[in-house]
């Protein structure tokens, strides 16, 4: 049985299912990263480190445009996948620390990003960690993929569900439970966060609505790398996802999700 309480952090749970992580989490448009590197200016010789990197996925299409990464991730189970599926690129490489924790290639990159992970950086230092890590004039990008509210078929059922079996979760303000409906930032907005440290410049914003079909399996799968289902008891987080299941499968066993990529970026200015 999963153990609860105390021991387990909601941050570091994610080890727990790197591999369907890594299997069932969406990745992010080409026009993102397209973005990232117009809006940088970033040089193909330059550094590129990857924070709270988890299996990598956010770090794939720089590897294919011929970056060096570094990603950091402090969960060993996640850095495994990591390895496994990015060193043969030859140019990724890995540590396995926190944000906090990290020393190696001071004052060397000129991008550090963060996909669907700055949220779980310490948020009294994450910022100055980063101006610590990166060459003069340096970039920060943080991006996250967030499923929008739509109406979807079952919705009063699967509100239902959600309000007898685990009611804490009623504040989210979405319908559909997948990664990335909680709260991301703890400022009124990334933007805001990037303007209180005092560390970066002008904040450049980017979004692109996508959509994706989910099957059930997808649903329930990544269901199962959300923290806040992993930190239920392990016998009420199967009747969860099972009831779950039995939803989408009568309104037909899959649905239209929209997403929205946000980013935001902002070059070092001490």
């Amino acid at each position: 049985m999963t153990k609860s309480g105390p021991a387990r952090k909601q941050s570091k749970v994610f080890g727990e299912v790197a591999e369907i992580y890594h299997r069932v989490r969406p990745g992010y448009p080409e026009s993102l990263y397209d973005w990232v590197l117009e809006t940088s200016e970033v040089n193909v010789d330059q550094l590129l480190i990857d924070v709270g990197c988890g299996t990598g996925k956010a770090s794939v299409s720089f590897l294919e445009r011929g970056f060096e990464v570094l990603g950091i991730e402090p969960d060993p189970l996640m850095a495994r996948v990591a390895i496994r599926e990015l060193t043969s690129t030859g140019t990724f490489s890995l540590h396995q620390s926190t944000l906090d924790e990290f020393t190696g290639r001071s004052s060397q990159a000129g991008l550090i990003y963060a996909g669907q992970s700055w949220h779980w950086m310490n948020p009294d230092t994450r910022f100055k960690c980063v101006a610590s890590l990166l060459r003069p004039e340096g970039w920060l990008c943080v991006f996250w993929n967030r499923p929008e509210q739509t109406q979807q078929s079952f919705d009063q059922e699967m509100d239902a569900v959600y309000d007898e079996l685990v009611p804490q979760f009623n504040n989210t303000r979405f319908k559909v439970r997948l990664p990335g409906s909680k709260s991301v930032i703890s400022g009124d907005s990334p933007k805001d966060e990037f303007e209180q440290s005092a560390l970066f410049g002008h904040v450049h914003t980017f979004e692109e609505p996508w959509e994706q079909t989910i099957s059930t399996d997808e649903h329930v799968q990544n269901l199962l790398t959300q923290s806040d289902h992993r930190m239920l008891e392990e016998d009420l987080r199967s009747e969860v996802l099972q009831r779950v299941a039995r939803v989408i499968d009568a309104s037909g066993g899959s649905y239209q999700q929209l997403f929205t990529t946000h980013a935001y970026a902002a070059k070092l200015s001490v």
